[in-house]
């Protein structure tokens, strides 16, 4: 089933300043815009390239990878064989590529699904005999049904928007012959809500809820043990602090780790919060307005006390970082005292911090030709002839240090609505650089990426049967515990509007995705919500006025199974007989029912509240011709069904809108 998202056609505006008859010359203009586009880090892109190469700006300064170049092919998928895309595709697809990027900075990973979607359109039009200016919204269809038979419903959903996207491009910039205004009709974003079905309410497992993106409170439980008993000089105590904010807070990886350092802070009504910039996955080029995170009575002492133990043990890296800052490189203080003549053997760079391994014979050192054989000071082993012991001064040391470090260290991870800049040194969590050798690179401080701390949860099993009392699978990942912690706050009863604030999100139907109770477990919630008179409906009116020891019993009774109509929740128990009012749910059902601040089902009941008042129009004009028929009929189901919309509307804080209006607005997109 569709989500109200799914009914948006993509928003677009044009790139192209003034539209001629001629679609090459459209494509030109477009292509012409492009190619004078100044862009950091595409300066040594060859525009007639199949295969771009990025080296800096925000394309390669994504969060947790240290790269120093991204690269983009202009290549249909491997699925299709990556053959390179040519002539009018290619043009159009790198055109889009940097003017799309030049507006809204997106990541690369959404730039090359950008450009997958453009080599499916491409291969589907080609099977059609046409080119960019002959595409029809066949092609695009064949295209986005390839896409789901060679991709997971996530990746397709994604891919399916982006093929929107692209011909929302070409409708605005005047690329093709006619007007697509596309929109795939099977695009589905996956929920864990699932289809319309129905279960009955006696049945044992109904009260459990289920989903594989759930943390399991097994899991909840080692994780408060690994807090109490983990050592804080642990090698893996910062990881058990980052776990233990993931499950308090329920906050994503991104916005954990690169929180901003603080203390815990209370408002004027001593209210405990602290701060925190909604994201997904950006840098401080892109404006993120920093945000309070309230926090619940019995969370907050764990946070805070977390966050006073993050200043000890990050505070040499803090050190390390604001030096970095200072002098716009790896901080070198450590080697201020040594001469530059001095020559520093494997000992010496073991009392520095620096990993004896790099003058051996694989050494970076030795590969670079930056350390040199002393023949005065020979090594005999067994059976073999001696050999000089090597050495390197203070300038192989410096070069050494540089080898890691990388000018993204530099950038700032934040800019707020103040215009302030956070910057590694301003972050809660960072620790020394991580080398392959095993040891780290003191000489440098960084964020924690999400590859560190998946390859942390490789020893969490192992951390768990040393300091906990139990051995445990890692079946989670970072994510699990936002979807659990929503979970959680749905079932206690936070309706959706706050869960949506809390969260971070702007949009309640991603809340919506975010919930795993089932359908039949809300039912038995629902009794509840009827009796705490939170609910309407003609069952939730009569409830009212019975007395209180025969409410269970008629509740228990009505409200045997349930499933979702859109509107709102229809109680019929299928099981038992086939409804004879289905498709009228909302014209005076006494199976019909609807909790009052359910946000969510705002947009379907404009919808269906615009397309009812333009059916009723529709059989006034009827009643008055020359066959009226049984419009009168109409008439009073219609009216039934207002009356029902109305005040599910007026419950939500709509009196008043223009039907005809509104569904032209929902049309366009």
């Amino acid at each position: 089933m569709s989500d109200g998202r799914s009914n948006r056609k993509a928003k677009v505006i044009p790139f192209v300043d003034r539209l001629e008859r001629d679609r090459n010359e459209n494509l030109k203009s477009l292509a012409s815009k492009a190619k004078l586009m100044k862009l950091e880090g595409f300066e040594s892109v060859v525009w007639d390239a199949p295969e771009w190469q990025v080296v800096s700006g925000r394309l390669v300064r994504l969060t947790g990878k240290n790269t120093k170049s991204a690269s983009f092919s202009f290549s249909l998928s491997p699925k299709l064989d990556s053959e390179s895309l040519d002539g009018c595709w290619e043009l159009v697809a790198k055109a889009l590529f940097v003017l799309r990027f030049h507006r809204k900075h997106q990541s690369a990973p959404n730039q090359r699904n950008f450009i997958t979607a453009i080599g499916y359109v491409s291969f589907a039009a080609k099977q059609l005999g046409q080119d960019l200016f002959r595409l029809t919204p066949e092609a695009l269809d064949n295209a986005s049904v390839l896409i789901s038979k060679h991709y997971s419903d996530t990746t397709a959903y994604n891919l399916h928007k982006h093929v929107a996207e692209f011909a929302a491009h070409c409708d605005a910039n005047g690329l093709c012959r006619v007007l697509l205004q596309y929109k795939y009709a099977k695009m589905k974003r996956p929920a864990g809500t699932g289809g319309i079905n129905h279960k009955r309410l006696d049945d044992p497992e109904v009260m459990e809820t289920k989903s594989d993106k759930l943390v399991d409170p097994a899991v909840f439980r080692v994780i408060g043990e690994l807090y109490l008993n983990v050592p804080k000089d642990h090698k893996y105590r910062f990881y058990i602090l980052i776990l233990t904010l993931l499950a308090s807070t329920g906050r994503r990886f991104s916005e954990i780790s690169l929180l901003p350092a603080q203390q815990l802070s209370s408002d004027d009504e001593g209210n405990r919060y602290i701060e925190y910039f909604p994201r997904k996955a950006s840098r401080g080029d892109v404006f993120t307005p920093k945000r309070r995170l309230y926090l619940p009575s019995e969370v907050a002492p764990i946070v805070g006390d977390v966050l006073v133990e993050l200043a000890e043990i990050t505070f040499k890296a803090r050190l390390t970082a604001e030096e970095m800052y200072k002098v716009g490189g790896p901080d070198l203080r450590f080697l201020d005292s040594i001469p530059e003549d001095k020559k520093l053997y494997a000992a010496d760079l073991t009392e520095l911090g620096i990993s004896h391994t790099v003058l051996g014979a694989t050494g970076w050192l030795r590969k670079q030709k930056l350390a040199w054989p002393d023949h005065n000071t020979l090594t005999r082993q067994v059976a073999k002839p001696a050999n000089p012991i090597f050495y390197t001064y203070k300038s192989g040391l410096i070069e050494y240090c540089l080898r890691d470090f990388f000018e993204a260290y530099l950038s700032a991870f934040h800019t707020d609505q103040f215009g302030k800049e956070y910057y590694l040194k301003d972050l809660l969590f960072i620790r020394p650089l991580g080398l392959s050798s095993g040891s780290y690179a003191h000489w440098l401080a960084t964020s924690c990426s999400q590859s560190m701390f998946t390859t942390f949860l490789r020893y969490f099993a192992q951390l768990a049967a040393e300091y906990a009392s139990e051995s445990i699978e890692v079946d989670f990942t970072s994510h699990h515990f936002r979807h659990t912690l929503n979970t959680l706050l749905d079932e206690g009863g936070l309706s959706d509007l706050l869960q949506t604030e809390w969260f971070g999100r702007t949009n309640p139907k991603d809340t919506k995705a975010y919930q795993h109770t089932s359908r039949e477990k809300r039912a038995l919630m629902l009794r509840e919500d009827i009796k705490k008179g939170l609910v309407s409906g003609q069952l939730a009116e009569q409830i009212k006025v019975v007395p209180v020891e025969v409410q269970d019993a008629i509740l228990k009774a009505r409200i045997q199974a349930v499933h979702d109509v859109g509107t709102g929740i229809c109680i019929h128990n299928f099981s038992q007989t086939p409804c004879e009012r289905h498709l009228q749910c909302s014209a005076i059902c006494k199976d019909y029912v609807w909790v009052k601040d359910d946000k969510g089902r705002l947009d379907e009941q404009k919808r269906q509240y615009a397309l009812t008042a333009l059916a009723r129009k529709n059989a006034e004009k009827q009643m008055s011709s020359n066959k009226p028929k049984k419009s009168a009929d109409w008439l009073a189901h219609n009216d039934k069904k207002l009356k029902t919309l109305a005040t599910q509307l007026a419950a939500n804080g709509v009196e008043h809108f223009d039907p005809e209006q509104y569904l032209k607005e929902i049309e366009h997109g």
